[in-house]
């Protein structure tokens, strides 16, 4: 029993971790398309 919850507490630690990579990715490709928008209005 204490080897699942072992393994639980794991994966929920990991699962934290992948999600804070993926939002720092979401959250570049977020500000690069903003910079790309805000580039375009300066051209038009």
């Amino acid at each position: 029993m204490d080897n699942l919850i072992e393994k639980i507490e794991t994966f929920l630690s990991f699962s934290d971790i992948k999600l804070a990579e993926l939002e720092k990715k979401n959250q570049e490709l977020v500000e690069k398309k903003s910079d790309k928008t805000l580039a375009r209005k300066e051209l038009s």
